[in-house]
């Protein structure tokens, strides 16, 4: 695909063009806009954002484009697109399904959806409305983490065959109750099946006892996902979509979720938001309201924050990169370019924003939807006792692991202060991509990552938001990066890439705008050196005695409030460019005290299956920075604490002795006298 020429299409002959500002309403509270022009709520905070920071502003959708020159700015730039005459790879059709395909309507690509289910009495209900309202239910495929107790929770593709045949009974009995109801465009619902589409539905079952929260099961969907795609049975073209197990749809979802997306006019388009509640699916919406995500607060990471709303939209409406795991809908190549990092479990707040932040340096955009196709089933989902015991299988090493992860990839709090490590880490597969910059991400959301400042600029960003340019990978929209066991990259930096080194000065990448990428430098320590280093920390480690920490994940439900749960500050090290050979060396020198060490691999205490996911076949061995700054919170109090006892004592004694002197003195000066 090309990018939008540069010339306005409604500039004068010779190419000069009269700049025009657009004429953007605003509605200062308590006003409200009319009824159906297009708005979008700013909210109540003047303390943060001024006067101009609240209300509600007119959305213009060549903003995007233009800024605030619409179609006169000289700089005038709409996102990608496909068009049908061109194609990155001569022997594939973009438009369509896939290579050979002789179907080209954007209706008969498939739609791949994810969904993570822990001990979920809804996830049978969801498959049902998932199906039965589709307009296309041959083209859905679904995959389903299921974290289940078998000895207690109902099997969700079980119970979901289950509800299909007590439908089918209803009808034949003739009795007031429900008959099954379908609604696909072309017959192709089997009513005369046994399980209509039970092919079409890949259950991914673990044990709930190991179950490690949101990110740890929507990484085994990515897992998932990716095999897929190298199985061929998923294409970089078709569409993707992940939400949650207590969901329903609209009559044809399907179809209307794939002409909004298309309506984005963006082959980068990622759909997104946090979705209405079933209770206002008959609702009539004179307003036609939407929920629209663009704030963001602090906790221990990121967490998304104060849901805005947005009014009469004519298309997706442009978003500051603020994505939401309950709905997301795009192409393909997105999902599997910014995979959900599998190593951060035990995580809640950061994982929305910190996707976002690799969608946006991958070179996708976060659009909030115009209508509302898919609902979430609040109250029951949230009443369930169950839904939140994911937090049993707790551990404070790993969380302090993740929570470290997510922090060092968006620079949080300053970012990993080790230039190497810092750069490592984004190269990753499952670190930042390299259309855009973190600086970039900055400057386009707002968010004062390296400060923590919920603003840089006091400027409000749940507005009109303009398009931030990118080039395009050499390779074509439908190319996905390809990484070694260690998760290192595979192929060299692309010449279109801010990795490259021949482009100089982009922007920054690294812990505290420490690193420019004009040239990426990666010192090489040969294998040698790197048994040498390891096995000596090693045995560092082993003279010390570990510190443990039990702790209980509580978590709040409501949007509106913060985790406050316990920051810890750590540093972690991986030597994830150790080969196997290397690691098995490592691990040997170790094994006499492993059950005591913090050196533990990744999949132990795990089952199999998880096991397989998370080491990905090799050893992974993770140590911790040694000094006073990098212990634990409790332990450094506990220290001060201690010092300024000791302090305080060797005062006291002091000044006892001293007074003990003077007593003497006097004593024997009265004798003399």
């Amino acid at each position: 695909p090309q990018a939008a020429s540069t010339m306005s299409a409604t500039s004068p002959p010779g190419g000069k063009i009269e700049l025009v500002k657009l004429d953007i309403k605003t509605w200062a509270l308590p006003k409200d806009p009319p009824r159906d022009t297009p708005a979008l709520f700013l909210g109540r905070d003047k303390k943060n954002y001024g006067e101009a920071g609240t209300g509600w502003v007119e959305y213009v959708p060549e903003y995007e484009c233009g800024g605030i020159y619409g179609k006169t700015a000289p700089d005038y730039q709409c996102p990608y697109t496909l068009l049908a005459d061109e194609a990155h790879d001569k022997n594939l059709d973009l438009n369509k399904r896939d290579a050979g395909s002789d179907t080209p309507n954007k209706e008969d690509r498939k739609l791949h959806v994810m969904i993570a289910s822990y001990r979920d009495p809804l996830c049978p209900i969801t498959l049902f409305n998932l199906f039965t309202k589709a307009a296309y239910p041959e083209l859905l495929h679904v995959n389903v983490l299921m974290q289940n107790d078998p000895e207690v929770d109902d099997h969700c593709l079980k119970v979901y065959c289950e509800m299909i045949q007590e439908h089918k009974g209803n009808a034949k009995a003739g009795d007031n109750s429900e008959p099954l109801k379908t609604h696909s465009l072309r017959n192709s619902f089997d009513l005369e099946a046994q399980c209509p589409h039970a092919d079409q539905v890949n259950i991914h079952e673990i044990h709930a006892k190991y179950a490690k929260g949101p990110t740890f099961a929507r990484g085994m969907l990515s897992a998932d996902m990716d095999q897929q795609y190298h199985d061929g049975t998923l294409s970089p073209q078709d569409y993707c979509m992940s939400t949650d197990s207590h969901m329903d749809f609209t009559v044809h979802w399907d179809k209307d979720m794939v002409e909004m997306w298309h309506a984005a006019e963006n082959e980068y388009a990622v759909l997104s938001s946090y979705v209405n509640d079933v209770e206002r699916m008959t609702d009539v919406n004179r307003n036609k309201e939407v929920p629209h995500l663009c704030m963001i607060t602090y906790t221990s990471n990121v967490r998304t924050h104060a849901t805005k709303c947005a009014r009469a939209l004519p298309r997706p409406k442009l978003t500051n990169a603020v994505w939401g795991a309950g709905l997301s809908f795009s192409k393909c190549h997105a999902d599997l370019k910014a995979q959900v990092d599998p190593h951060t479990p035990h995580i809640f707040d950061g994982e929305e924003f910190n996707r976002a932040a690799r969608f946006f340096t991958h070179g996708y955009d976060i659009y909030t939807p115009n209508a509302s196709y898919v609902y979430h089933d609040y109250h029951r989902s949230q009443s369930n006792p169950v839904m939140h015991t994911w937090g049993k299988s707790y551990s404070q090493e790993e969380k302090v692991n993740s929570e470290y992860r997510l922090g060092a990839m968006i620079d949080l709090g300053g970012g990993e202060k080790d230039k190497d490590k810092s750069i490592a880490l984004k190269r990753s597969k499952y670190g930042l991509g390299d259309r855009r910059t973190l600086d970039q991400l900055i400057d386009f959301t707002g968010f004062g990552l390296r400060e923590r400042k919920i603003t840089i600029d006091g400027k409000n960003k749940c507005g009109n938001t303009r398009w931030v340019p990118f080039r395009e990978h050499t390779k074509g929209v439908n190319y996905i990066p390809r990484f070694d066991a260690e998760e290192n990259p595979l192929d060299p930096p692309d010449e279109t890439g801010i990795w490259y080194e021949g482009q100089g000065k982009i922007g920054e990448v690294s812990g505290a705008g420490a690193v420019q990428n004009k040239v990426v430098e990666k010192k090489m320590v040969s294998a040698e050196q790197r048994i040498e280093r390891a096995i000596e920390t090693a045995d560092v480690m082993r003279a010390e005695k570990k510190e443990t920490f039990e702790g209980q994940v509580q978590i709040s439900d409501a949007e509106e409030e913060e985790s406050s749960e316990e920051e810890y500050e750590a540093h972690i090290m991986s030597f994830n460019d150790v080969p196997d050979h290397v690691a098995k060396k490592i691990a040997a020198s170790v094994q006499s005290s492993r059950s005591n060490s913090i050196l533990h691999p990744p999949s132990q205490g795990i089952s199999s299956k998880v096991s397989n996911l998370r080491a990905s076949g090799n050893t992974q061995l993770r140590i911790s920075h040694h000094g006073f700054g990098h212990l634990p919170l409790p332990i450094k109090l506990g220290v001060i604490v201690l010092t300024i006892g000791l302090c305080m004592t060797f005062l006291l004694n002091m000044s006892s002795s001293s007074s003990r002197k003077i007593l003497r003195k006097r004593r024997k000066l009265k004798r003399n006298v």
